[in-house]
């Protein structure tokens, strides 16, 4: 005979009255129902989407009130939990238990059950796990991504396509790729649907940039993010992976169910190749983890709604090749070209001509978008100081001293070679 058991309507009371504070605080919005049928106490309450990290929290706060208690199911989509027996050996009647069952996939909600009454620690478990799922409820998924080292970019000022000089297959590719899945997901749905025996989703789950530095591969992941009304979470990989050695890979996974929570997201991980080394390199056991992390959830995200992964890397031959089957396309990145390099320098330079504009474009061979960019605004600085020393009227800079930066940034970058 179990003791310490709490009358029914004395229970209700007790979680009604906790869960009421609580509500009073948070603002948060739930249906609840209490009810005692065929001799069963049932507990039910909706949550906000269950991530992984909400799970193991509850999990947690079980564990001090139900000191044992085993896994029904662990599956996607729901999970159940059931107290054990004072004698853990013995297992009549062992159905009765108190039990917690989650489930996540559709109107999230959250259910406990027990034949007869409840007793304190069960009702404190009830109340606990409410606390713990809707603390959140004024829970900012942006200021847990800073708190992880990722961030949402802001879409305000972003440029348009014509910002990036050139690059109109890149442009081609990523539009078709990109931007047109995010934009309209119930005709490629559809497509599917007509075609296949047995359906699949076919929308792109992941696709990589690759390039060096300084190429616009950021910029473009801005503007896709712009173009398709959807949060662009920047991640930087290899400040993570310093900032939280040893957990980086939970901390991975819960910026995934960060943005699975924004409602669909562009997951821009950039320097991607920090991480995913080759296998045969002797990666240490933490990069492993954080790998296995990253293809579990490239894996799984088609199941969320207007969410796309893109990698950036300028080091393509460092990635496992595990991750790279993982994308769905490689969109390459190149230097700019002769022409695209004088429609740059126009971009930063408007009123040069574009006798003037080609001609720093045939002498800025290998630069990429943003060396021009610096290079034009180092004119900028030193022109700035020639207008207020000299008290001049005020200009824009002359050819000559964009020419002049040129010259003095490739001999600093041939110093810094020697060096």
């Amino acid at each position: 005979m179990e003791e310490n058991l709490i009358p029914f309507e004395r229970m209700k009371e007790i979680v009604e009255s906790e869960i009421n504070k609580f509500i009073e605080r948070s603002n948060s919005s739930f249906n609840l129902s209490i009810e005692f049928l065929k001799a069963c106490t049932k507990i039910k309450f909706s949550i906000p989407p269950l991530t992984d990290y909400m799970l193991f929290d509850s999990l947690e706060l079980l564990k001090r009130h139900i000191e044992n208690f085993r896994i029904i199911s662990f599956e996607k989509g729901h999970y159940s939990f059931q107290s054990l027996n004072r004698n853990i050996f013995k297992t009549e009647n062992i159905t009765d238990n108190f039990k917690v069952d989650f489930f996540s996939l559709i109107n999230p909600f959250v259910e406990f059950s027990k034949k007869g009454d409840l007793t304190m620690e069960e009702i404190n478990s009830v109340t606990g796990i409410f606390k713990c799922l809707h603390k959140d409820s004024s829970f900012n998924p942006d200021k847990r991504l800073l708190e992880l080292g990722a961030s949402i970019l802001e879409s305000l000022n972003t440029p348009d396509w014509n910002y990036i000089a050139g690059y109109n297959e890149v442009k081609r590719k990523i539009k078709e790729s990109i931007i047109l899945p995010l934009k309209n997901p119930e005709i490629y749905k559809s497509i599917a649907h007509l075609t296949r025996k047995t359906y699949e989703n076919n929308l792109p789950k992941a696709v990589l940039f690759e390039g060096p530095p300084g190429v616009g591969k950021t910029t473009a992941a801005k503007i896709i993010a712009h173009e398709s009304n959807v949060p662009l979470v920047y991640v930087p990989v290899e400040s993570i992976m310093s900032k939280w050695y040893g957990e980086s890979s939970k901390n991975m996974s819960e910026i995934f169910d960060l943005c699975e929570m924004l409602g669909g997201a562009i997951i821009f991980l950039d320097e991607i190749d920090s991480l995913a080394g080759s296998r045969d390199n002797n990666m240490f056991e933490a990069t492993r983890r954080i790998l296995s992390v990253l293809l579990r959830k490239l894996d799984g995200i088609n199941s969320i709604e207007k969410t796309i992964v893109i990698g950036a890397t300028n080091r393509m031959e460092d990635l496992d090749r595990a991750l790279i089957s993982r994308f769905d396309q490689i969109i390459q990145f190149p230097y700019p070209d002769e022409k695209e390099r004088s429609s740059i320098f126009s971009n930063y330079a408007k009123h040069l001509s574009d006798e003037e504009c080609n001609h720093l474009g045939i002498r800025s061979s290998g630069l990429t978008g943003r060396n021009i960019k610096d290079i034009c605004e180092q004119t900028e600085r030193r022109w700035v100081r020639k207008v207020l020393v000299g008290d001049m009227e005020l200009t824009p800079p002359p050819f000559d001293y964009y020419r002049q930066s040129l010259q003095m940034w490739k001999n600093s970058q041939k110093k810094q070679e020697k060096e």
